[in-house]
């Protein structure tokens, strides 16, 4: 089998790397191997890194930057008269990776293992292996970024020079949280570290980042700027591009700085003029305006620690990764949690790649001497109306952290008889409303004439790389459907198909949700089937005040749905006695 590379396709940079002798390599493309994720117009070249960077801050307008957080969006970018989706602009940057990564070493690099945020949910997973295709790469596996910097560390750990220190099983069973905080995203994983490296929970926040700590300098700059220029540049593009450059460059700094000047000049203004900042941040300064940032993760740790059953204590190694661990306030902080607990001094941007690189030697049969076990990051439930018929809600399946692979089942019944079809909504999040989650993917179960309380079995499915596919079947009827929420299903993945369940989902207004319509069809079902009467009589009068409330009387609603509730739920037991009786 080809070689397959690691690549943490990041928020700020990404990088490339590869196992070479049971040992993963980063491949300095871009001189160091740390790849700015910026791409740029250059009149009708599109540059990719460390070029697209430096043109950047002159050219904001024809340059994207940070386009890893509208992943799985439907957001349109603009570069020159070309507009581009997210996977695209993902897309170049993957190419390029490969692309330097194949003139170092010699040959076509085609095989992948791309890394995620643990957080990233099911869209943003899937946009990321379309990313993968549409660079012509294969994507052999995703995997969350705490567990491959997790494989890398259990794997080899940098000490001196270029010596190095083995961490295998043999050092016996221990307990580790990686804290990963890169530019644009958090997340944070607890790990049972052993023969087997298993994740345990998982947790984090897809905004937040580098580039957040970068605004809060960029909006003491632009205070600074208004009050002794008297021009208010918040709005204006080529400004904040100068600003936030220097901004970066004034965080880097005050992580090995005391203090440090902020010096520019010449900043563009919309009247075609200039202007200069010149402003001193202090570490202190800088780690009191972002403290609510550390704060919010601290937060997260502390949910993934609840999650995961454990104290403090138990933690051997707290694991740093991502450029802004690089920053004093974060490795205090969590000493002042975890205490003693080690962290072992490793670059942080390197060992998400490498770790990738590690799981490539996994699946292509390198002796690699470690196995794997992630766990989900969101819940999975299927949408579906309460017993009492009033709402709709979300009924979990396979709970968040749960291990993968994993396959999980759930029976559910029609609600009346002879129902004509079941509609299936597959829902990720951990709210109860289906509005509070987010709505990745659906489809239709028709269903045979049966009884009212028919079984229908509905499957889900998390694979390897955390994508989702599901199987329901009418039992004792052979019908059956599935649903395959991957981004190998060009129909569902497409932007367009997003888009048509996004505006369905709107278009259902809580004047007449689903919920509503099962309550009508049971009453009118019901009507059907009754002789002429003072019963039926009672039934069509009820639905008709229902019907009629709905529209003009949102005040006598709830009282007149428990009318019709009574009368449907007498009629049925009413009903279903009389066939007891007659079998």
């Amino acid at each position: 089998m080809n070689k397959i590379y690691g690549i943490d396709l990041g928020t700020t940079n990404s990088c490339i790397s590869v196992l070479k002798e049971g040992r993963p390599h980063t491949i300095p493309v871009d001189g160091n191997g740390i790849v700015p994720s910026v791409v740029s117009l250059d009149g009708t070249n599109l540059l990719v890194g460390r070029k697209a960077l430096n043109r950047a801050a002159a050219f904001p307008e024809q340059s994207i930057r940070s386009v890893k957080r509208l992943m799985g969006t439907t957001e349109k970018l603009t570069l020159g008269n070309k507009t581009y989706e997210p996977e695209d602009i993902s897309a170049m940057i993957l190419r390029y990776l490969c692309d330097e990564a194949r003139k170092i070493e010699g040959h076509e690099v085609e095989n992948v293992v791309i890394t995620v945020p643990a957080y990233f949910s099911d869209a943003q997973r899937r946009a990321t292996m379309e990313a993968g295709k549409r660079a012509g790469l294969t994507v052999e596996r995703i995997i969350n970024e705490p567990t491959a910097a997790a494989l890398f560390y259990d794997h080899v750990l940098a000490s001196d020079g270029d010596s190095q220190q083995v961490l295998s099983s043999k050092a016996g069973e221990h307990y580790a949280l990686v804290y990963d905080l890169g530019g644009g995203t958090f997340d944070v994983s607890v790990l049972r570290m052993g023969e087997i490296i298993e994740v345990l929970a998982s947790t984090g926040d897809t905004h937040l980042g580098g580039d957040d700590f970068d605004k809060r300098i960029v909006t003491r700059l632009l205070q600074e700027i208004k009050e002794k220029e008297n021009v208010d540049l918040e709005d204006y593009v080529p400004a904040l591009a100068r600003l936030n450059a220097v901004a970066e460059r004034a965080k880097i700094a005050l992580s090995e700085k005391a203090s440090v000047r902020v010096e520019e000049t010449r900043i563009p203004t919309p009247k075609g003029k200039s202007c200069t900042v010149s402003m001193e941040f202090s570490r202190e300064d800088f780690e009191a305006m972002t403290e609510d940032f550390v704060a919010r993760t601290v937060a997260s740790v502390e949910k993934a620690m609840e999650e995961a059953q454990l104290t403090p204590d138990k933690i051997g190694k707290v694991l740093l990764v991502g450029g802004m661990t690089r920053m004093p306030a974060v490795a205090a902080r969590l000493e002042e949690i975890f205490g003693g607990a080690r962290m072992p001094v490793v670059d942080p941007d390197l060992s998400v790649s490498n770790g990738a690189s590690i799981q490539g030697g996994i699946i292509s049969g390198e002796n690699c001497e470690q196995i794997l076990v992630d766990v989900t990051p969101h819940t999975l439930s299927l949408e579906s109306i309460t017993y009492d018929f009033r709402q709709l809600e979300c009924s979990p399946i396979i709970p968040r952290n749960t291990q993968i692979p994993v396959t999980r089942a759930r029976t559910f019944s029609t609600v009346y008889h002879h129902q004509r079809a079941a509609e299936l909504r597959v829902y990720q999040g951990e709210s109860l409303f289906p509005k509070e989650n987010t709505l990745i993917g659906e489809t239709s179960l028709e269903l045979a004439p049966a009884e009212a309380h028919c079984p229908i079995l509905v499957e889900y499915s998390y694979d390897l790389n955390g994508i989702v596919h599901m199987v329901a079947e009418q039992k004792g009827y052979s019908r059956k459907t599935e649903l395959r929420i991957d981004s190998r299903n060009p129909q569902l993945f497409s932007s367009q198909g997003l888009e048509k369940i996004q505006e369905d989902e709107e278009e259902e207004t809580e004047e007449s949700p689903n919920a509503v319509n099962f309550v009508t069809q049971r009453a009118r079902n019901l009507l059907s089937k009754m002789e002429p009467g003072a019963k039926k009589d009672a039934l069509t009068q009820s639905l008709a005040r229902y019907e009629e409330a709905l529209m003009d009387d949102e005040d006598a609603l709830d009282e007149v749905e428990d009318e019709l509730l009574a009368l449907i739920e007498a009629e049925t037991s009413e009903r279903e006695q009389e066939e007891q009786e007659e079998d």
